[in-house]
């Protein structure tokens, strides 16, 4: 199927999946949940719902663009509803019990106008899909989960909760400190290679001066680039966020040209030593764009 479904972009993601199964326990005992996250800031998440509750694992490794994953989308679809499509099991269909959305009840950002088809990219037709970036999604994102977890694992429902309670208390404490941290640089424009920080940029006051993609996976034509160098010569922008999967050549002919640093950032957990977990992803973005912004 992978030579089949090969593909560059998400396509229409943007409410993240989480497929289920359940493995047989040992001695014919109960079965234990499996948990399948699409990516890895979903993984980590949920891993912190459910404990030794269930087995967890991910469709796209630590460090590695989902854009890259072996799948070819319709224009339209998202990748893992072609993943679950090919699987022919009807209980890894979006909309059955057991296909859990995180999104719904989330104030989606970057929603196209208007047509929208692969001529544009690896545009996502239903909104930006990088949410997990703000922490006040986080209430939300857990509820969604702990509610489908609960549903398809009754039994295992007070553990859910009594996790989720503690890792919203841990995110609390920890914005607080991030807010802090950034509170200096408030108002500050920031550059991108790719167009994922929308939701980060709204949780800290930071300001998105441009991307340097004029489309998502697209390599940007002459014009856009020196449109771009010139207003970020004119605001004086100081850092371009470069997602740690791209190559970054033009990121660092863009910098040399503007006087800017690129900072090259992990955009999910994990591809970092050290931030396998959502507290210790957002902590390292958070340290690494402040000493960048000083």
């Amino acid at each position: 199927m992978a030579a089949d479904l090969r593909q560059r972009g998400l396509g229409g993601l943007v409410t993240l999946l989480f497929l289920l199964a359940a493995l047989p326990g040992a001695g014919g005992a109960q079965s234990r949940l499996r948990v399948v996250a699409t990516l890895p800031d979903l993984y980590v998440i949920t891993k912190a719902l459910v404990g030794d509750a269930a087995s967890v694992e991910v469709l796209a490794r630590f460090g590695q663009n989902p854009h890259d994953m072996e799948v070819r989308p319709s224009q339209e679809d998202a990748w893992v509803d072609v993943i679950a499509l090919g699987s022919n099991n009807p209980k890894m269909i979006r909309g059955t019990p057991t296909v859990i959305e995180a999104s719904p009840g989330l104030a989606v950002l970057k929603v196209p106008n208007g047509r929208v088809d692969r001529s544009f990219g690896d545009v996502h037709p239903l909104g930006s899909p990088h949410f997990t970036l703000d922490p006040d999604n986080m209430p939300a994102v857990t509820g969604n989960i702990a509610r489908g977890l609960a549903h398809i694992a009754p039994e295992q429902a007070s553990v859910i909760a009594a996790n989720r309670a503690a890792f919203l208390a841990r995110v609390a404490a920890a914005a607080a400190r991030w807010r802090e941290t950034l509170a200096p640089f408030r108002g500050a424009g920031v550059v991108s290679y790719h167009d994922s920080w929308p939701y980060f940029y709204r949780a800290f006051g930071l300001v998105e001066v441009g991307i340097i993609e004029d489309r998502p996976g697209v390599p940007p034509s002459p014009q856009h680039v020196a449109g771009l160098i010139r207003k970020m010569s004119a605001e004086r922008v100081r850092v371009i966020l470069h997602e740690s999967w791209y190559p970054h050549e033009l990121s660092d002919v863009i910098a040399q040209r503007t006087g800017a640093s690129v900072l090259v950032v992990p955009q999910t957990p994990g591809a970092v030593k050290g931030t396998d977990d959502y507290v210790a992803h957002i902590d390292h973005l958070v340290a690494a764009i402040a000493t960048a912004l000083r």
